[in-house]
Parts: structure tokens; C-alpha cells; sequence
């Protein structure tokens, strides 16, 4: 009896020990699920890095789209500050820094812009440098607007410039009139021959206005109160642009390329010569002579530069500015006739 319970019992633990190990198994499953898990975790993990790392990219895109902008930016800072297409406002002086006539004088004003073929240029005629009084008349500010051709073109014949009265405009913004005064006090004399112009060749008539141009007024360097005090301009340098005819042509100053590549720089001089006493009617004082010279200019005071484009010079002797145009002139005066030799004046 007690040896068959034995035996049942025996057999009864036998049959329990397979559950055992199916649980063991189980657990197993249940440690490999967690190891999957964690396995899945550090996946999530590791996907969590990669759009995280993928978001930086982004925002390193977007930093570099920001780099790009940026240096837009700066390439529209460097449009703005090319320079205009406008050269003929371009060479205007800025008054507005330089001293002035001087005492309770007006400051100088002076404004250019070019608008379609035209370029339009608006002053109060104010000289920017220390006002001399030489004739009785006294310093005014008078409000003159002058539109030229931007392109100008020779024209089939020359034309008279006035008389008396504005035959171009300089960078300074003064008129500049012909080589002649009016009939007082020395009947249509020369007035930088006479002596009554000042250190920049400029006196009063009805307004400030220059008879002759010097190259030291004009510049840059020559916004200070006494410009004629400083030294002569380089010889071996090329003038730059002093003023406009009225015909739209620029006028340099003497110092010329006698080709395009510069390879030598010239003086180039009028071609006109004294044969009377120019202390009256300066005009039948002088005679222009044809020469072969290329350093001697046109009967205008200009010539076809190296380049193609005609322009006039500042020369040291009569006509000073302008003999005649050799373009087609907008305006002009007060007065008018006049111009070349015999013409009275």
C-alpha cells in the first residue's frame, strides 16, 4: 500500500517538471521580449537622434539660405553704391562742402540729375570759393536751371555762342559766358586781359559767372576758400571735365591723351591770335588760324578726342571757354549775336 502511493507520487512530480521548464521557456520568451523592446527603445532612440540630426540639417539649410540672403544683401549693398549712369551728374562738384563765397553771403546750391536724353542741372549760380569783389555789381543768388543734350551730335555748321550772357555752366555750378564784356566800362573787352576777374577768373554781372576756367577751381581739391593758391595741376596728368556747353559738350580741361591708349599727354591750346588790342572788342582783336597741329584746337575751342566724341578745352588764352558751338545749343543768353571774329564782340 505504501509502496503503490510512493510510486503515484513519484509520477505525479515527473509529470510537473515539463511545466517547469515550458515556464523557464517562457520566461526566456518574456527576457527576449524585453530585450526587444529595449532593442525597439533604442530604436525609437536612435530614430528620435536621426530627425533630430535631420532637423539641425535643416536648420543648417535654413542658416545657409539665411547666408545666401544675406550675401544678396550685401550684393544689393554693392549695386547702390556702383556708381550712376548719369556721368554728367557724376562730375559735379559738391558744393555743399566747400566754404563758400563768405561773409553774409548765401551758400552755394547745386543739384544735376540726367532724366531720359537730357541732362538737367539746377543752381543758385553761388561761387564755392571766397567771393572778390571786383565789379559794383553785388553777389546775388539766382535760381538758373540748364537742360543739355546728354548725347549731344555735331552739328552740319557752327553756331555764334552769345554775345553777353551764358554760353555753358561750369562743375561748380557758375554760368560761364564768352571771352568779351559789354559795352561798359571797356566797350566789349577782354576781362581777364583787363584784370577784372578774380583768382578762379569769375565776377559779378547779374549773376557770378566765369570768362575763363581754371583747372585748380574746379576739382575736388579745389573745394577750399582760395583755390587759385594752390599749385598748377600736373602736366603729365589728364583734365577732367570743368564744365558743359550749352550744346551738351563737355569741356575739359587742357591736359589731353593724344591717343587711346594715353601713351602722351598734351597741352592743348587755342588757335586763335592776337593781331590788335584786346582791351576792346576782344573779338575783332583776334584771329583764328587753320593749323596742322593736332595740339591746336577748332575755331570752337574743341576738337574729336582719341576716343571719337567731340569736347572743348580750357585753354590759358582767348576764347579761354568757347570760340563758337559745334553742337546745337538749348538756351543761352541773355543777348545774343555775336561769336566770331569781326562779330562785334
Amino acid at each position: 500500500m505504501n509502496r503503490t502511493l510512493i510510486a503515484l507520487l513519484g509520477l505525479l512530480m515527473l509529470t510537473a517538471c515539463p511545466d517547469d521548464d515550458d515556464d523557464f521557456a517562457a520566461n526566456d520568451d518574456d527576457v527576449a521580449d524585453d530585450d526587444d523592446a529595449a532593442t525597439d527603445d533604442d530604436d525609437a532612440a536612435t530614430d528620435d537622434d536621426d530627425v533630430a540630426s535631420d532637423d539641425d540639417d535643416a536648420t543648417d539649410d535654413d542658416d545657409a539660405t539665411d547666408d545666401d540672403d544675406a550675401t544678396d544683401d550685401d550684393d544689393a549693398t554693392d549695386d547702390d553704391d556702383t556708381t550712376s549712369d548719369c556721368w554728367q551728374a557724376d562730375a559735379l562738384l559738391d558744393v555743399a562742402s566747400a566754404p563758400g563765397p563768405g561773409g553774409d553771403n548765401p551758400d552755394p546750391e547745386l543739384s544735376g540729375a540726367c532724366s531720359g536724353d537730357e541732362f538737367i542741372v539746377e543752381s543758385n549760380q553761388i561761387p564755392h570759393y571766397t567771393f572778390v569783389p571786383l565789379t559794383p555789381n553785388a553777389l546775388e543768388a539766382v535760381d538758373a536751371t540748364w537742360t543739355v543734350d546728354r548725347t549731344p551730335e555735331v552739328a552740319a555748321e557752327t553756331s555764334d555762342i552769345p554775345l553777353l550772357g551764358t554760353a555753358g555752366f561750369t562743375v561748380g555750378g557758375t554760368p560761364f559766358f564768352g571771352p568779351n564784356e559789354a559795352e561798359t566800362p571797356d566797350p566789349y573787352g577782354d576781362p581777364v586781359y583787363n584784370g577784372i576777374t578774380d583768382g578762379c577768373n569769375g565776377h559779378t554781372a547779374f549773376a557770378y559767372d566765369n570768362h575763363a576756367l581754371k583747372q585748380v577751381c574746379l576739382t575736388p581739391a579745389g573745394l577750399v576758400a582760395e583755390p587759385w593758391t594752390l599749385d598748377d595741376p600736373d602736366p603729365d596728368v589728364e583734365s577732367p571735365v570743368l564744365g558743359f556747353a550749352l550744346d551738351g559738350f563737355a569741356v575739359y580741361g587742357p591736359y589731353g591723351c593724344v591717343d587711346e591708349g594715353c601713351s602722351e599727354i598734351v597741352e592743348y591750346v587755342s588757335g586763335y591770335v592776337q593781331i590788335a588790342d584786346p582791351s576792346t572788342y576782344a573779338w575783332d582783336a583776334h584771329e583764328y588760324q587753320d593749323s596742322k597741329d593736332p595740339e591746336v584746337l577748332d575755331e570752337c575751342n574743341g576738337h574729336v578726342g582719341p576716343n571719337g566724341d567731340y569736347h572743348y578745352h580750357a585753354t590759358s588764352t582767348f576764347p579761354y571757354i568757347l570760340g563758337c558751338y559745334r553742337g546745337t545749343a538749348q538756351g543761352g543768353g541773355p543777348g545774343g549775336g555775336g561769336g566770331g571774329p569781326g562779330g562785334g564782340g
